[in-house]
């Protein structure tokens, strides 16, 4: 007997949240459309609706239709409506792994607090998949997913197993031919029946006697509200229709083959466009993204180590704003303007929360501390030698072993009062703080008031005294009256503590380098790296078995593209020769030493509008600010590349040699190291570019390059060639170089061009002459991206400073870093990640008993604690609760 061939219909929908349009614009369109949805799901008890995997998609409805919720509620608990499990459909690489780890407690959380979560990872339009996504989504006992972009061209079934790093792994229902597959076999009503036959016929190798799955649905599309009735015209020699969710597809399939087998990031062009340009468009936005994950995180660490008051809603609406900006047409930068500026305001948001959470807890913490004195705080569990910029008196108030930076102004004002307009001085003075300083003291002489300031009060100040002076002095005497604000002598200096992981010093305590840096206009060394200042601007480092010439060269191109694709240009003018250079010395140790080079290029206006495949004659001249830094006892080359940009429809990168031929690299971010060729898998209408994202840091050769946000980068020619800008004009452009079709609207996008924008760049040189991983490419990283953080003491002026006593003692002596810790559910959870192509234990000396737990925070009975130092394989994450 033959089975009837069956076609599960899955209807959904793909809402992007935000692209060509902002939010509220789409949100609208998406009110309107759960409107129709809720009314079709009661009038159809046999209806199936999948929410895209998203859950803010219902809390952006219920916000506008809260009386609407026990329509939602209902719809769940019948299984007609799927939502969730993540919160936001991300970009995967355009975030931190901890990101996707807290997108998804989110989206589980709101839609369980709906009814129940859709138990599979449906990731269907992200421009690529990251390596350790399997991973997170088993962390979370989630053990399929749902995709479309990026398989290898080897994957010819319908299912695949999907491995992360460590060697987890998903059952992947793979879309081959997109998420939209079925919405062609209602192109006409009546031959539903015909369409799906041919349609079974033509993906029979795919599904190998599995049901077909088609995804009745696309971007912003609303469902068919007659589905059941088309369904029920069929005729009875046609194949049998299903309406289902996707979970209840995939729990019904049985695979009656054996699953290949794929293992880390998914970044083929074989079957989909990939559209890599959008890691280096808007970079400001991956900037901003950066530093508010960053800014989240360390305020979660010093809210578990000096926990002053209950900040967990305010963690939890920054941990909100970072991921409803991962989607994957915000933070990519593929959208309109408008979207962008949404975007960048909502990181600015979370990392203004992070800033309030992270002052209180300083200033609890430094409340025993004298008020002539700093507190620093290490927010790495690595030990350091932390440098910090503090500000003291003269000579004799500033702590051993200092470096002074700059000298701070005394004169803080000098003006010309009548003695009617003295009064107003009073407004000035709140309690005893004038221009950002205290009154210690104050002096009336002939026709002369002095206040002597300072930043620490001494003594007391009676602003009633002073207020009854003053009005008796303007009353009896007519007259101009010179008014000035002295401050005490006053220097920013430069002080280096030694702190243990996660724990505190005194700035008071400031120690000598073991080894001094010294600079001069065409060199720097700190006794472990030493620079040459080339002439060009670029420099040569060396260091023991390592040696690199030309470092840090800019190469500008044009762009014809949009802010999808990178688009060369077929007669390019490609400026690699500064047209002036000057290097002055910033600083000259003993503890810091920094040279800065101005580098001046006469670059292309823009690319043609008649001739797209030429730069225009015209030049405009940009100026690049390199800063080339070493730091006593550190073994990298710190560099900061900042200019405004002023030209249009140009790519500029900077050029680090590798030191050896490099036939792959290798780049952290996402909760792990991914080891990549030097060249991509092509197959579909997209050029396979080998241009690439890295967060964390990208090693080639002999060099690593220490990165503090998302960062696109190439191997070109022995060298890594890392994107500081992008600069188009276009969200998408009908005809492109490098991509057969459009990637979405013509829409002009003139904030892209970035003109006028001011870019800075912060990444380090760390030499590895024996690989990334002999050099301690990851324990560098979270020392390069997590800086202390300082504070002037809060007691008495005088008293002796006692360091503040943590609650949470954690201090890491091995490879693996420690990625979060924060307070959560009455307990303290602390993550970390193995970004070693080996297995290595995770070495953490920490009080109290840390027992394993899953992402979820689930118990893990057979994993061992943390006190025993288990030893944990190559790219695992590992969470323990205390």
């Amino acid at each position: 007997m033959t089975t009837k061939p069956q076609i599960a219909l899955v209807p959904h929908t793909h809402w992007d949240r935000e692209w060509y349009e902002p939010h509220d614009v789409f949100r609208l369109r998406l009110v309107h459309m759960l409107d129709g949805l809720l009314d079709t799901l009661e009038r159809y008890p046999e209806y199936r609706f999948t929410l895209d995997g998203q859950a803010a998609a219902i809390d952006d409805y219920l916000e506008m239709r809260p009386e609407s919720r026990q329509r939602v509620e209902r719809a769940i608990e019948a299984g007609q409506l799927a939502i969730g499990p993540f919160l936001i459909l991300l970009d995967e690489f355009c975030c931190d792994g901890e990101t996707i780890i807290r997108n998804l407690e989110l989206g589980i959380s709101s839609s369980r607090d709906l009814g129940k979560e859709m138990r599979v990872g449906y990731l269907p339009d992200m421009f690529g998949h990251a390596a350790q996504t399997p991973q997170i989504l088993r962390g979370f006992g989630i053990k399929d997913a749902t995709l479309w972009r990026g398989v290898p061209a080897r994957v010819e079934n319908h299912a695949f197993t999907w491995e992360a790093l460590d060697g987890s792994s998903v059952r992947c229902q793979y879309l081959f031919d997109g998420y939209g597959n079925g919405l062609a076999l209602f192109a006409l009503r009546e031959q539903l029946g015909e369409l799906g036959s041919a349609y079974i016929d033509a993906t029979a190798s795919w599904y190998e006697g599995d049901d077909v799955l088609a995804m009745v649905g696309s971007d912003h599309t609303a469902p068919y509200p007659d589905l059941v009735e088309r369904i029920a015209e069929v005729e009875e020699d046609g194949p049998e229709f299903r309406i289902v969710t996707l979970e209840d597809y995939i729990r019904s399939t049985k695979d009656n083959f054996k699953l290949p087998v794929v293992k880390g990031e998914m970044r083929s062009h074989a079957r989909g466009n990939l559209l890599p340009g959008v890691f280096s468009i808007r970079t400001n936005m991956k900037a901003a993204m950066a530093e508010a994950e960053r800014a989240v995180t360390v305020a979660e660490r010093l809210d578990a180590l000096y926990p002053a008051a209950d900040h967990g809603s305010f963690l939890e609406t920054a941990w909100y704003r970072i991921v409803e900006s991962t989607a994957h047409d915000s933070v990519t930068g593929c959208g309109v303007d408008s979207t962008a500026e949404q975007v960048e305001t909502r990181l600015h948001t979370a990392a203004h929360i992070a800033r309030g959470v992270t002052e209180t807890a300083l200033a609890s913490a430094a409340q025993s501390v004298s008020a002539d004195d700093y507190l620093l705080v290490n927010t790495s569990a690595y030990a350091r030698q932390a440098q910090v910029e503090i500000t003291v008196g003269g000579v004799a108030s500033t702590p051993p072993h200092a470096q002074i930076v700059e000298s701070l102004p005394t004169v803080l004002g000098d003006e010309m009062m009548s003695s009617a307009d003295l009064i107003k001085i009073l407004r000035r003075i709140h309690g005893r703080e004038l221009f950002g300083q205290q009154i210690n003291s104050y002096q009336w002489g002939d026709g002369e008031l002095i206040f002597n300031v300072a930043e620490v009060p001494v003594g007391t100040f009676d602003l009633a005294a002073f207020r009854a002076e003053l009005e008796q002095r303007a009353a009896s005497e007519n007259r101009l009256w010179a008014v000035k604000t002295i401050a005490d002598p006053r220097h920013r200096a430069l002080v280096q503590v030694p702190l243990p992981g996660l724990g505190s010093g005194l700035a008071s305590s400031a120690q000598e380098p073991h080894h001094v840096t010294s600079a001069s206009a065409t060199s720097l060394d700190n006794g472990i790296v030493n620079v040459v200042v080339n002439p060009d601007g670029t420099v040569d480092v060396t260091a023991e078995d390592y040696h690199v010439h030309g470092a840090f060269a800019l190469i500008d191109e044009g762009d014809r593209g949009d802010s999808y694709n990178f688009g060369p240009l077929a007669s390019d003018t490609v400026i690699t020769t500064p047209k002036a250079v000057r290097a002055a010395v910033l600083e000259q140790g003993p503890l810091r030493s920094r040279v800065q080079v101005m580098r001046s290029y006469l670059l292309p206006a823009a690319v043609r509008e008649a001739d797209r495949d030429r730069r225009t004659q015209d030049k405009i001249e940009l100026e690049v600010e390199t800063i080339y830094e070493l730091r006593a006892g550190e073994s990298f080359l710190r560099v900061t590349i900042e200019f405004v940009n002023n030209v249009c429809d140009h790519r500029l990168r900077v050029i680090v040699p590798t030191a050896e031929t490099a036939s792959e690299s290798f780049a952290a971010g996402q909760y792990g190291t991914t080891t990549r060729g030097l060249e991509g898998e092509g197959g579909w209408g997209e050029f396979p570019l080998p241009t690439y994202p890295a967060t964390q840091f990208v090693a080639a050769g002999k060099s690593t390059v220490l990165l503090k946000k998302l960062t696109e980068y190439e191997v070109v020619e022995d060298s890594l060639a890392l994107t500081l800008v992008r600069s188009v004009g276009m969200m998408s452009v009908n005809v492109h170089p490098l991509r057969d079709e459009p990637a979405g609207s013509e829409i002009p996008v003139p904030g892209a061009q970035y003109l006028g924008q001011r870019v800075r760049t912060e990444l380090a040189l760390l030499p590895s002459p024996h690989g990334w991983q002999g050099a301690e490419a990851p324990v560098q990283a979270d020392l390069f991206r997590f800086d202390p953080c300082v504070v002037r003491g809060r007691g008495s002026v005088g008293e002796k400073s006692i360091l503040p006593q943590a609650h949470v003692e954690l201090r890491n002596h091995g490879r693996i870093p420690l990625t979060s810790l924060r307070r959560v559910d009455g307990q303290v959870e602390a993550r970390f990640v193995n970004y070693l192509l080996d297995e290595a234990a995770v070495d953490a000396q920490a009080e109290g008993d840390w027992r394993p737990t899953s992402m979820a925070g689930e118990s893990l009975a057979d994993e061992g604690l943390l006190s025993q130092k288990p030893v944990i394989p190559a790219g695992a994450i590992r969470t323990y609760r205390r």
